[in-house]
């Protein structure tokens, strides 16, 4: 009997440290098992900020095109993303496209295991600038007609990019309007081949002629933008923006219509793609812009401004509103609408389906870190 006591205590130790080595055993396959999850999740986080920082710059609150290095950290599901920038070289006109290399670290915040840090992951790739195309009719397209007054300034058709710059490119209608109302006034100022192209017998014709999906645009969110801006364009970018870096050619939208429609007054210099649901005034003797701009309603200028690039009007039509004769394109005093084919390109570089794109056999995504 005296010796059955020690031998259930050393029985009991044995089993204890069997039970112990066991649950360590177990802890420690699970937190092999969660690594490898983990270190999966961090890696699909930084391909999933890659791609976002690749093809939705704009979307993330960075300019089309970055000027030297910017960053930016993505949200996501699971644990977040930072996104780098790099210019590897700058683009040079349209004609020599700028190299970037773009490195996302992917950090994964959920564990199933107490006590464990993050896992993270990184993806990099090199990339180049992809643009979109716009089939431009004319340098002012407007499904509710045009008016002009008087025979001073110039509505030109020619583009005024030129072809060591990339543009160069064929002579264009100075515009495009309907049969009916068409466009009237004096055609003084018309440049184009021909002056005035007609692209449907009434506005509701001309308006399907124009290859925008102007229904994409106002009831589904189909562009992003750098600035989704209220009726009344509060919040939108300031001449001195425009100025701090001339590369800066944002995606713009002010929501004052299509129903109720208000008018919006443009009273200085931007660029880029201005997307306006309603009616757009570009305020006399102070408002220029370089890009594109598209408008719901009707478009007035008064005095002297310059638009470079594309201008198109009356797409509201496209969405079954009878705009009217008073809606007509107003254009008064010196007005200078020209084709300016390189200013296009720059203006769509944010559209969803241009952006940053892979160089191909640049990516990797072997740089995994626990």
């Amino acid at each position: 009997m005296g010796f059955a006591l020690p031998v259930v205590l050393m029985a009991l130790f044995l089993l204890t440290g069997a039970l112990a080595a066991g649950f360590a055993m177990l802890r420690g396959e699970r937190s092999a098992d969660d690594a490898t999850l983990r270190a999966a999740a961090a890696a699909a986080l930084a391909e999933t900020g890659l791609q976002q920082g690749l093809s939705n710059r704009a979307g993330n609150g960075l300019s089309g095109t970055p000027a030297g290095t910017d960053s930016v950290r993505i949200t996501l599901t699971g644990g977040y993303a930072d996104v780098v920038t790099n210019v590897v070289r700058a683009a040079s006109g349209t004609t020599i496209s700028g190299i970037y290399y773009v490195r996302s670290r992917g950090v994964s915040t959920r564990t199933g295991v107490a006590g464990v840090g993050n896992a993270v992951s990184t993806a990099s790739s090199f990339a180049t600038f992809r643009t979109v195309n716009m089939s431009v009719q004319s340098a002012m397209t407007s499904a509710n007609g045009i008016s002009k007054a008087g025979n001073s300034g110039a509505i030109s058709g020619v583009d005024l990019c030129s072809a060591g710059n990339g543009g160069g490119k064929p002579p264009l209608p100075a515009v495009a309007v309907p049969t009916v109302p068409g466009y009237s006034g004096q055609q003084g100022p018309l440049v184009g081949n021909p002056k005035i192209a007609y692209i449907g017998a009434t506005e509701a014709a001309a308006a399907n002629a124009i290859p925008i999906d102007w229904n994409g645009i106002v009831n589904n969110n189909a562009l992003p933008a750098q600035f989704d801006l209220p009726a009344s364009g509060a919040g939108f970018p300031t001449s001195a923006w425009f100025a701090a870096d001339t590369t800066r050619f944002p995606t713009i939208i002010v929501r004052n219509g299509p129903n109720p429609e208000s008018e919006y007054v443009l009273g200085a210099f931007g660029r880029g793609l201005l997307v306006v649901f309603g009616s757009l005034r570009l305020n006399g003797n102070t408002a220029a812009w370089d890009g594109i701009i598209m408008v719901g309603g009707r478009l007035r200028s008064n005095g002297s401004n310059q638009v470079r690039g594309a201008t198109v009007t009356g797409l509201n039509m496209k969405l079954g509103f009878n705009l009217g004769e008073n809606e007509l394109t107003d254009l008064n005093g010196t007005k200078e609408f020209h084709y300016h084919s390189c200013f296009v390109t720059r203006a769509l570089q944010n559209v969803s389906s241009g952006g940053l794109s892979t160089m191909q056999s640049t990516f990797a995504n072997s740089f995994p870190t626990y």
